[in-house]
């Protein structure tokens, strides 16, 4: 198995040592994993993600477990970046400067707000909750059109919380996957939403189905902030995506993309 969304405690919200986390993955019977920590150029929101002056030591302390677990499980090094439109020279330029595996996309911030804060969601009426899925469409939109990255994490993470998307955000993030098509990005499974309120995989089945129908790559992830969580909803995330007619899940080394079979534990094979 797969799981490519694992952080560390450099993004100030994960718990244990980068070393813990492969430890974690070797006794789960994981196969590959990518670190894809949070890096943010926008200000607003720079508390939740590694300061850009600790990504050097990030990619040199990933390159030493590469060595140190040759031959165990292979280690793949990546960053989670937040889309800012006014930091991509800047992002571009960093990107550059390391041999990346893997470049995931996301958006946790739109106007200054927290999506995926339950407390700030709790607070908002259905009415701002509408409002700011719209602007996070917008966001998303946006952010598939520039050309940074290789795969979209979490798509609809705004319903974190449980709430509905309005039909036409539904829509909306269709026609974000028709694109995600045309420019041959890949599409993240990400396993965290079982374990929240949504209880449901991010993107919705509904979405995935729409990607694996239009070809769209895909990638698995837990998106583990403690070494407990590593591999966390993958098993559910592949039969998930069996069961919607996807035959292998994409892998990436060098930001190099290759397809590998979905191979399912046999108590996960649909009957």
């Amino acid at each position: 198995m797969i799981d490519y969304h694992i952080h560390t405690l450099l993004c100030n919200h994960a718990k244990g040592g980068i070393r813990s986390y492969v430890d974690a993955a070797v006794k789960a019977g994981l196969s590959e994993i990518c670190f894809l920590e949070h890096l943010t150029l926008d200000r607003t929101s720079t508390a939740h993600a590694m300061h850009p002056n600790e990504v050097p030591f990030y990619v040199y302390a990933i390159q030493e477990l590469k060595r140190a677990y040759h031959g165990r499980i292979t280690i793949r090094t990546g960053l989670e970046i937040d889309f800012t439109p006014e930091a991509l020279p800047a992002i571009n330029r960093l990107i550059d400067t390391f041999d990346f595996d893997l470049i995931g996309g996301s958006i946790h911030f739109v106007d200054g707000i927290n999506i995926a804060s339950r407390r700030n969601a709790s607070a908002m009426s259905p009415e701002e909750f509408e409002r700011l899925s719209r602007r996070y469409l917008e966001r998303v939109r946006e952010m598939v059109n520039a050309s940074f990255f290789d795969v979209v994490c979490h798509l609809d993470v705004i319903k974190k919380t449980g709430r509905p998307l309005p039909a036409d955000v539904e829509s909306g993030l269709m026609e974000v996957i028709d694109r995600m098509a045309e420019k041959d990005l890949a599409l993240e499974a990400n396993a965290s939403g079982l374990g929240h309120p949504a209880k449901a995989c991010y993107p919705s089945k509904a979405l995935l189905a729409h990607a694996i129908s239009r070809g769209v790559p895909i990638t698995t992830g837990s998106d583990a902030h403690a070494p407990l969580t590593v591999g966390e909803g993958i098993e559910t995330a592949l039969a998930t995506l069996h069961d919607q007619g996807a035959t292998h899940i994409a892998r990436f080394e060098r930001r190099q993309r290759s397809l590998v079979p979905i191979d399912l534990p046999p108590h996960q094979e649909s009957s």
